[in-house]
């Protein structure tokens, strides 16, 4: 796969958590770091009950060019527009494979439609 089927704008987010200034507790977001291009794959999928709700979790594989600041508490978020309406899209982070160990893609294996747990800043 070569650079020019990377068509998906992806932002990159790192999880920052700060005290509130109440004394109630932690505020969790997520700030954007880096804005790459890849292809999103979609692997697998299907339905849990959790609580009272059913998920549906889907597993992806994006692949990106190689970057070395990409950690597993990190989250990817893909926004597009669909027939006039803004989509978001959050990938939370598996596991991270460097392709045949060349720095020179990222194979990066996500679950997506599991609650994450703060909006992301703007």
């Amino acid at each position: 796969m070569g650079v020019g089927s990377m068509r998906q704008k992806i932002q990159l987010q790192s999880k920052t958590v700060a005290q509130d200034g109440g004394g109630s507790g932690a505020i969790t977001a997520w700030t954007t770091f880096a804005t790459v291009y890849g292809t999103i794959t979609t692997k697998s999928g299907n339905q849990r009950l959790f609580g009272d709700q059913i998920e549906q979790p889907m597993t992806h594989v994006i692949k990106i060019r190689f970057r070395r600041n990409l950690n597993f508490s990190d989250r990817l978020m893909y926004k597009f527009v669909n027939l006039g309406d803004e989509v978001t899209r959050i990938f939370n982070i598996q596991s991270v494979v460097n392709v045949d160990n060349k720095d020179k893609y990222l194979e990066i294996t996500c679950i997506e439609g599991i609650a994450t747990w703060a909006l992301p800043l703007k």
